[in-house]
């Protein structure tokens, strides 16, 4: 397979599941194509138009801000996990276009200490795990300091030797990325939804801005923006109505560590053009939901840049 910054990856997903189509295809105008098939059947109009009609033309990236995302580690029998939450929350409030969050339940070896539903009783019955969280926990328990909830990351550096830490931390870590906004990776997107489908496509591209070699890999995480359920509350309460905010639900090609965007001899200034196909979930609200790209060096994890894309603007 030749590099990929010479062909259009093309991936299909409905909520959680990956599969093929017939052999229908998007003629990207900037490359040559590898093609894993897209769902047409999202699309309400001719397939064939989809190119001429709907397919964007990004225009050049002219954003200069190395964005954060907090990979906040959590669980609903867990009472500090609140606290941490919050925090996490506050960051983004006070940077609402460069920190985002990902609220992953799951913890150390993906014991489930503090996710796992009750079998019996009416609290704490949802699962909210997923296996993409589960291969998190599994790939960082050792070697990362996560030891428990809640901990969590910010874009996944290093800092003492420490990738996981404690909330009281985020804040610094998150203003220290920011402020030596080491640009490496630009990211840009659009979502076309479709509402009578309940589908649509996703459409990233990702710039390189460095001439390090880097083999860097892109994810997509899908992301509940809002839901009200159990919460075990810092003084042992059990709260009913707890606003559980920013819920990873995984991956829209359910790969936790995504898919190849740059091997380490592409040059500064490449760029790649992936294409996903989507189906919203049954009994979620797509209004209720984002996209969190981000793209990341596969040798230590570190995320280089991350973007918001609504599913409904």
């Amino acid at each position: 397979m030749e590099k990929l910054n010479k062909h259009l990856l093309l991936i299909t997903v409905v909520g959680a599941l990956l599969f093929m189509t017939a052999c229908d295809k998007v003629d990207n105008p900037y490359e040559e194509q590898v093609v894993i098939e897209l769902d047409t059947t999202f699309y309400p109009g001719v397939w064939e138009n989809y190119n001429d009609e709907e397919y964007p033309s990004f225009p050049v990236n002219t954003n200069t801000n190395v964005n954060v995302l907090v990979e906040d580690y959590t669980g609903h029998t867990c009472n500090n996990c609140p606290t941490a939450a919050d925090i996490a929350h506050g960051i983004h409030e006070n940077n609402p276009n460069r920190v985002f969050v990902a609220s992953v339940h799951t913890d150390p070896g993906a014991q489930l200490s503090f996710q796992s539903p009750y079998t019996s009783g009416n609290k704490y019955t949802t699962d909210h795990t997923n296996p993409d969280g589960i291969a998190y926990g599994e790939t960082f328990e050792n070697g990362f300091n996560f030891i428990g909830n809640p901990q969590g990351t910010v874009n996944r550096k290093i800092v003492d030797d420490k990738m996981f830490d404690f909330s009281g931390t985020w804040q610094s870590r998150a203003e220290a990325i920011m402020t030596e906004n080491d640009l490496k990776v630009n990211l840009q997107s659009v979502f076309n939804y479709y509402p009578s489908t309940k589908g649509g496509y996703l459409h990233v591209e990702a710039e390189k801005m460095t001439s390090e070699n880097l083999e860097l890999n892109t994810v997509v995480y899908v992301i509940q923006d809002s839901l009200v359920d159990w919460q075990l509350m810092p003084d042992n309460t059990d709260n009913s109505n707890y606003i559980h905010r920013d819920k990873h639900l995984g991956s829209i090609d359910d790969n936790p560590f995504g898919t190849l965007t740059f091997e380490p001899d592409e040059p500064q200034g490449a760029k790649v053009i992936t294409d996903y196909s989507y189906a919203v979930p049954n009994g979620l609200n797509p209004e209720n939901m984002h996209f969190l790209i981000y793209t990341y060096n596969t040798a230590t994890y570190e995320i280089y840049q991350v973007i918001k894309q609504k599913l409904v603007e």
